[in-house]
């Protein structure tokens, strides 16, 4: 593990300034996103907004996201990385910033949807960019490293959060502030991460692209829908605990955001495991069976995490549902993009992404519900239930034609 682990590092020495320079970007967002996922649902709450108030402002940025997807795509292959980089995050930090300067539920509505808007560039523009920038010999260890720089970033910046609501609340002697200056100061660290960007080298997209729906659409094939449609319950089954999280400790396990922080911290351990023992483990065992496996163990684990009051147990079982899901995901789509065909590959990465942020923002909404009505068994159930539907469904379309081929 350490001779891995060691190895990735080196290889970041030859790896090209772009990417050195998108990894330290990556790096800065994720402190602020990190905050804002330990204290942000907090500070509504905080506020004496109602949790279904609460639910409705986490959907609108999945479901922005899912609207935004394909234009963000085309605005990318117009402009370049480097533009489209900076424009999402200037945006999305100035709109984190709005979201949290006043009170006003509509601002902080707009704000949310405006997230969701330009947020999904992040991940669309991250592919081509890496690809483009590593080369192919370098490729899986860049995308390794970026799920390991986005990991540390946004657990830092949740054990940050979390571990000063406290002594500032103590200065202020007003939770709300406490809240509200916190995120003030990381949504400006969200803009600062675009610093890094401005050095990059500058890519000079063609003036001749002419954007089309034709990858997006007409590339959609049986295959496409199947994935999408297993990918929309794996978004349900991941947003019924992870949105609500913070939220649980706080009220459900009677604990702290402080400890929200530290729990996030701890989670980078089997994050850090998985991710680079993932691909030896897929070569021993088929990357497609350790989906199985995966989803059928977090079936469990979701169910679990609320079925206790006692937050080391919830925490614990989060932790390896958490660690075990980055795997399986990892896995899952790049079994999807081998199994689609090239004409349907960019429908199916897209489709894919869209698929899962529909199911994150239904699952808001509902959840929000049952927060507000004090069910929070109900969002271990519907987590767990989901989840076994994406189980079933994987097995059902994909698990018997692996099983012929191997027979």
């Amino acid at each position: 593990m350490t001779k891995i682990f060691s190895s990735y590092l080196n290889n970041i020495k030859s790896f090209n300034r772009n990417i050195k320079l998108y990894l330290l970007t990556l790096f800065i967002i994720n402190l602020g996103f990190g905050a804002f996922q330990a204290d942000f649902n907090l500070y509504i709450l905080a506020m004496g907004m109602t949790p279904a108030f609460l639910g409705i402002i986490l959907s609108l940025t999945p479901f922005a996201d899912a609207i935004a997807a394909i234009p963000v795509g085309f605005l990318a292959e117009k402009i370049g990385f480097k533009r489209g980089l900076l424009f999402v995050n200037l945006i999305v930090g100035g709109a984190y910033f709005l979201q949290i300067i006043t009170p006003n539920r509509t601002v902080i509505a707009v704000a949310a949807f405006l997230i969701g808007l330009v947020a999904c560039g992040n991940f669309i523009i991250q592919l081509p960019f890496v690809s483009h920038y590593a080369g192919e010999n370098n490729k899986n260890q860049a995308y390794t490293l970026l799920s390991l720089v986005f990991y540390i970033g946004n657990s830092i910046g949740a054990l940050i959060g979390g571990s000063v609501v406290g002594w500032i609340t103590a200065i202020f002697s007003n939770e709300v502030t406490a809240y509200r200056l916190i995120l003030a100061v990381f949504s400006l660290v969200i803009i600062a991460g675009c610093v890094p960007l401005l050095f990059m080298e500058d890519d000079k997209p063609s003036g001749q692209t002419k954007i089309s729906l034709s990858p997006y659409l007409k590339g959609v094939d049986a295959n496409t829908i199947k994935f999408a449609l297993v990918e929309l319950f794996v978004g349900f089954g991941l947003a019924f605990i992870a949105l609500f999280l913070n939220v649980i400790f706080v009220y459900y396990f009677n604990s702290s955001v402080e400890m929200y922080g530290v729990m996030s911290v701890v989670a980078l351990v089997p994050i850090i495991f998985f991710l680079f023992t993932g691909p030896s483990i897929a070569e021993k065992i088929t990357g497609i069976k350790v989906v199985f496996i995966s989803r059928f163990l977090s079936i469990f684990l979701t169910l679990g995490v609320v079925l206790t009051q006692n937050v080391f147990i919830g925490s614990g079982l989060f932790i390896l549902y958490r660690a075990i899901f980055g795997l399986a995901q990892s896995l899952w789509f790049s079994y999807a993009i081998s199994k689609a065909t090239r004409r349907s590959r960019m429908a199916t990465a897209v489709w894919l992404e869209i698929a899962f942020q529909i199911g994150l923002g239904i699952a808001a909404l509902v959840g929000g519900r049952l927060v507000a009505s004090g069910s929070y068994l109900m969002l271990g159930i519907l987590s767990s239930a989901a989840t076994a539907i994406s189980f079933l469904l994987t097995y059902i379309f994909f698990g018997k034609k692996e099983a012929q081929l191997k027979a």
